[in-house]
């Protein structure tokens, strides 16, 4: 079954090139990109056996036995350099994509192109981007039940993020003014206020900080809703 969110990380694999789904679960999404006619092959792949058998079963129902190749093992390392033209690694939190992608960096930078959805922290995911010769092409948001979630698009080159907005809610998706983007922001929001009501009243030198940073981003933040308002 196609979610919202798988839709707009099916939206964003290239046409026409091999593809991995890193913690496949069920499979839907390498399943449906076949069906579509958008990938010759792909590998469909989990560190847990069983969302792999039913990604199995989904792949022999669907009768694409041949062109999808299930497999067992943690992260990237399922793979080989340049395997894959577009590896997705969806439904992690971003702590976890940076360390499998760093576990296997040459497998990483030898895909033609990442489609990365970290269930929380996504700055941890642009930092990483950033700091291991990638750019950002596309930024996207989808909306399941009451949760917006980031799709975070790379390929090779070389970037600069300018601040920490850019970081937190990305730049793209700023720039365009995305509809779901206020609704990620009320999200950023709640996390931030939450670290000033903590620290407000503290009086450590790292509690300061943390306090000013935080009541700075807060207001960053209310500016670009604010924006987002006037459109």
């Amino acid at each position: 079954m196609m979610t919202p969110r798988l839709q707009v990380i099916a939206d964003n694999v290239l046409k026409n090139e091999s593809m991995a789904d890193i913690g496949t679960d069920h499979g839907y999404l390498p399943v449906y990109l076949m069906e579509q006619g958008f990938i010759p092959r792909a590998v469909a792949a989990d560190i847990n056996e069983k969302p792999l058998k039913k990604a199995e079963q989904l792949v022999a129902r669907s009768g694409y036995e041949k062109q999808i190749e299930t497999r067992l093992g943690s992260g990237l390392s399922v793979l080989i350099p340049g395997e894959a033209g577009t590896i997705v690694m969806a439904g992690m939190g971003g702590y976890l994509i940076r360390d499998l992608l760093t576990e296997s960096l040459e497998v990483a930078v030898s895909a033609k192109r990442l489609v990365l959805q970290p269930m929380n922290n996504a700055f941890i995911v642009r930092h990483f981007l950033e700091d291991n010769g990638f750019v950002i092409v596309n930024e996207d948001l989808a909306k399941e039940e009451r949760r917006v979630y980031e799709i975070i698009v790379a390929e090779k080159g070389e970037m600069s993020i300018e601040n920490d907005l850019d970081y937190l809610i990305g730049y793209e998706a700023k720039r365009r003014k995305h509809p779901l983007l206020p609704e990620l922001i009320d999200r950023k929001l709640e996390l931030e206020n939450k670290i000033i009501q903590n620290t407000e009243n503290k009086h450590t030198k790292m509690a300061r900080e943390q306090y000013k940073k935080s009541t700075a981003i807060a207001a960053a933040l209310m500016e670009v809703k604010n924006g987002c308002k006037m459109q």
